[in-house]
């Protein structure tokens, strides 16, 4: 199975695979869905963690050797530490981190850590309660807040903070989660507002607000020193001195980041996309359940690999981009 890694047209090597493992959430924040929830696909339809592993296993074969378990919310499917496990038995998978929302992390730090889970992502885009009930449409902010606590009492480390830019709903808080990095000691990435599905309740125009704008606000209450990131990180990361803390910042919008991107996505349904905001590519579920062969899969992930687009369409006004749903999709 072992061959030469993976690069696209544009000779980028892709050695990161975000794997959703489920297209449901217990959040339904405005930014990422309708608030009366999404259509979601039928369990039957969403990928086994045995078909997943065997995935990742061909993955592996081609160059892939970190895995982000994305949703939805990964932590509302079952026993997902046995998929955490199994990810880990592959060879050449050097790296599983996960995206979660926090929620249920108080109980199941400990174990995702030993079934080999090395590090976690946590979306929190606000410290006040009554803006949470706002953005995430339900009161669970207590549960996040204990949710990084219980993340690093279990040494997954680092533990990164996702925090999605809001003009007129979060920008205002900008120093005060700076400053909760610091206290923690921890690393929070501001990320631009992207557009996602038509149906979503914020206006990605009215409500954009630039990382450039989010970084010379922190440089205001911090001194930030560039830190060093692999290549293909979407983040501009600096340290703040003396403090363990480091603060990104990621622009999809204002500042592209397609030239060093190496990763793939799989959506829960087992189609992959080579682009977070292009079309899916390749329907890795009806390769499989269709009985073809792993020679099969691996010419047709080659090929699909090999056709990705130089960049996304975000800034693109000819190209519609408002037609897909975050949850589904992974991040």
């Amino acid at each position: 199975m072992d061959g030469p890694a993976m690069k696209d047209r544009f000779e980028r090597e892709l050695t990161y695979l975000r794997l959703s493992v489920v297209d449901r959430c217990n959040l339904h924040c405005l930014y990422c869905m309708p608030a009366e929830g999404a259509g979601f696909d039928a369990w039957g339809e969403i990928l086994s963690y045995e078909e997943m592993h065997r995935l990742v296993g061909i993955f592996a074969g081609l160059g892939i050797s970190k895995v982000r378990i994305t949703g939805g919310e990964p932590l509302v499917r079952r026993q997902i530490e046995k998929l955490v496990e199994k990810i880990k038995s592959v060879p050449g998978i050097r790296e599983i981190a996960m995206s979660s929302n926090g929620i249920f992390l108080k109980g199941m730090a400990r174990g995702l850590k030993g079934a080999g889970l090395d590090r976690v992502n946590i979306s929190l885009d606000t410290l006040r309660r009554d803006r949470f009930i706002r953005i995430a449409r339900l009161d669970r902010l207590k549960e996040v807040l204990e949710g990084i606590d219980a993340a690093l009492e279990a040494g997954l480390a680092p533990v990164k903070i996702n925090t999605v830019l809001m003009k007129g709903i979060n920008d205002d808080e900008i120093p005060d989660l700076a400053a909760f990095a610091v206290r923690h000691s921890i690393e929070i990435r501001f990320i631009e507002l992207m557009p996602t599905h038509e149906a979503v309740d914020i206006d990605p125009l009215q409500n954009f607000f630039s990382a450039q704008e989010a970084r010379e606000i922190v440089e205001r209450h911090y001194p930030l020193k560039p830190a060093d990131v692999y290549l293909s990180s979407p983040a501009q990361v600096y340290e703040i001195p003396g403090t363990g803390a480091r603060v990104g910042f990621i622009s999809p919008l204002s500042c592209f980041f397609f030239a060093r991107c190496n990763r793939l996505r799989m959506k829960a349904n087992g189609m992959l996309k080579t682009c977070l905001h292009g079309k899916e590519d390749l329907d890795l579920k009806a390769l499989l359940r269709g009985g073809a062969s792993e020679e099969a899969i691996i010419q047709a992930i080659r090929e699909t690999v090999f056709a990705r687009p130089e960049q996304h369409f975000l800034n693109d006004d000819k190209v519609r981009h408002r037609d897909f749903q975050m949850s589904h999709v992974g991040g």
